[in-house]
Formats: C-alpha cells, sequence, structure tokens
C-alpha cells in the first residue's frame, strides 16, 4: 500500500476512537480520515464509517473488543498488543461520496439556521431599543381610543339634529321676491280702501287717487293725485312701522 498521503497516529488515539471517545485528539483524527473539517455532529455521522475503514485497513483493531472496566488499562493492554503508533491513510473518495451528501446536508442546515440566529439576534436588539417606547405607545393608544368615542359621541349628536331637523326640510326656503310682491298687494289694497274712505267732495281727486292705486306698478304722468310707487316704504307714520301710516 503506498505511503502517500498517510500521517501517523498514537495508539491511544485511534483507540479513542474505536472505543467511542471524544477530545481533540480524536476530532483530528476523524477530520484527516474524512478530509474535510468536522463539527460535533459531523464527527457523530462519521464515527461509524471511520471506524468500519479502520477495521478494513487494520483487521487487528477488530480484536480489541469493548473497553470494559478501566479504560487506561484496557488502553494500555492494546498498546502493549498493537504498538504505540499507527500508519493510516484518508478515507477514499469512493467510500466517502455517501457520508460527503450527509456532510453537505448538514452543513447547509447549520449554514441555515446561523442565518436564524442572526436573523432572531438582529430582532431581540430591535425589540430592546423598542422598549423604551412601549409606553409612550400604551398612552397613544389609549388617547386613541378616547378619541374615537369622542367622535362615535359627535356622531350620534349629529344624528339627533338631523332627525330634529327632518320636519322642516324643505319649509325653511324663503323667496324674497314672492314676499317683495306680497308687500305690495298689501300695500295697494290699503291704499284703495283709504281713498274710498274720503269725503265725496273730493270727487275727482278721488278719482284720480283710485286709478292712480289701480295703477301701483306703473308711473302716473301727473303724480299729484295719485301714489308714488314708494309710498309707504318710508320710516314716516305714528308707529314708524315703515309703511307710512
Amino acid at each position: 500500500m503506498s505511503d502517500e498521503g498517510r500521517r501517523v497516529f498514537k495508539m491511544e488515539t485511534v483507540l479513542g476512537l474505536v472505543a467511542g471517545k471524544a477530545g481533540a485528539d480524536v476530532s483530528d483524527l476523524l477530520g484527516y480520515l474524512a478530509q474535510r473539517a468536522l463539527a460535533t455532529e459531523e464527527e457523530a455521522a462519521v464515527s461509524p464509517m471511520a471506524k468500519g475503514w479502520l477495521y478494513s485497513q487494520n483487521p487487528a483493531f477488530m480484536q480489541c473488543g469493548e473497553a470494559e472496566g478501566n479504560y487506561d488499562d484496557w488502553v494500555k493492554k492494546q498498546c502493549g498488543r498493537l504498538g504505540d503508533n499507527v500508519s493510516l491513510q484518508p478515507i477514499s473518495a469512493a467510500e466517502l461520496a455517501g457520508i460527503s451528501v450527509v456532510l453537505d446536508k448538514i452543513a447547509a442546515l447549520k449554514a441555515t439556521v446561523a442565518e436564524q440566529e442572526d436573523a432572531i439576534a438582529g430582532l431581540e436588539a430591535q425589540v430592546k431599543e423598542l422598549t423604551p417606547f412601549k409606553g409612550q405607545a400604551a398612552d397613544l393608544e389609549k388617547k386613541l381610543g378616547q378619541s374615537e368615542q369622542k367622535v362615535q359621541g359627535l356622531n350620534g349628536d349629529i344624528a339627533n339634529l338631523k332627525k330634529e331637523l327632518a320636519p322642516f326640510n324643505g319649509k325653511v326656503a324663503i323667496d324674497e321676491k314672492e314676499i317683495e310682491s306680497s308687500v305690495k298687494d298689501i300695500v295697494s289694497r290699503a291704499v284703495k280702501d283709504a281713498l274710498k274712505a274720503l269725503p265725496v267732495a273730493a270727487g275727482a281727486a278721488a278719482a284720480e287717487g283710485g286709478d292712480a292705486a289701480a295703477g301701483f306698478d306703473a308711473p302716473a304722468e301727473d303724480t299729484s293725485g295719485g301714489v308714488p310707487d314708494t309710498f309707504g316704504f318710508g320710516a314716516s307714520g305714528a308707529s314708524d312701522d315703515g309703511f307710512g301710516f
């Protein structure tokens, strides 16, 4: 067998692998056999194959048996039988093909876990930064709730006002032209009634006055005996009511 790529290990280190022990020396041995750096969980996956490879290359290790009783005594006994050192070569690529797939998956899962841990650490840092504002947020939520209650109350008041105003809907509108026309009609009738009440001796003047009253909205040629359009709209009269009489 070629010595290329081989490496010499202490027998107690190899016996530690056989006995299922852990430690820096055993981790170094497993990394060499697998030709890659291994984490603790990856060592657990490689260890059974490493033992099989060791037994296939050095059948004498199959006769070591279990490390029962005192471990140090067992190591000393096996070293007396096998020697103090052993030369080993890495596991062949063909043998590693299957376990490499498993190791790659483990590495990918570890990377994902590391990313998640970083993300969680970032979120925890953000939560820590926002913790002082929790009290402020609670106060704002309380004020918001109070404002919402006020708005609801105002909406209720508006709804009640709408109900109260509903009966008056369409009845409050004022037509100024209509009012003006009604006032003129009232004044015109009042003037006619006043002229009718004049003494008969007024004669022609009364007639002229009656004609003028009948034509209240149109100007007369001779206004001396008629009633002008502005009659009754001054501030005259005993009651000062704006109608002049």
